[in-house]
């Protein structure tokens, strides 16, 4: 399994439910809760772990230029099998 935006193989396109415009995607959410950040309690990093793992989606942080919101997005993960049949 793999995540075919952090591969580079389609854009992440997210809506912002606020106003509307595009959000830009700011990368893996492990990426910015990762082992030693500072500000993040241990619980909330396992809970989004194990949510993404028992999905099968890679969680993004996705951000809105517009109105300055930050949320989150899912990603459905895709099987290597599914590439060869292409």
């Amino acid at each position: 399994m793999f995540c075919p935006v952090c591969n580079g193989m389609q854009p992440l396109n997210a809506a912002c439910s606020n106003c509307g415009q595009a959000m830009e995607d700011w990368g893996r959410m492990t990426d910015w809760i990762g082992p030693y950040a500072p500000y993040v309690p241990l619980e909330t990093e396992m809970t989004s772990w194990n949510q993404s793992a028992n999905n099968k989606n890679c969680m993004h942080i996705v951000y809105c230029p517009s109105c300055e919101r930050t949320v989150e997005a899912a990603v459905t993960e895709v099987e290597m099998d599914s590439l060869n049949s292409v």
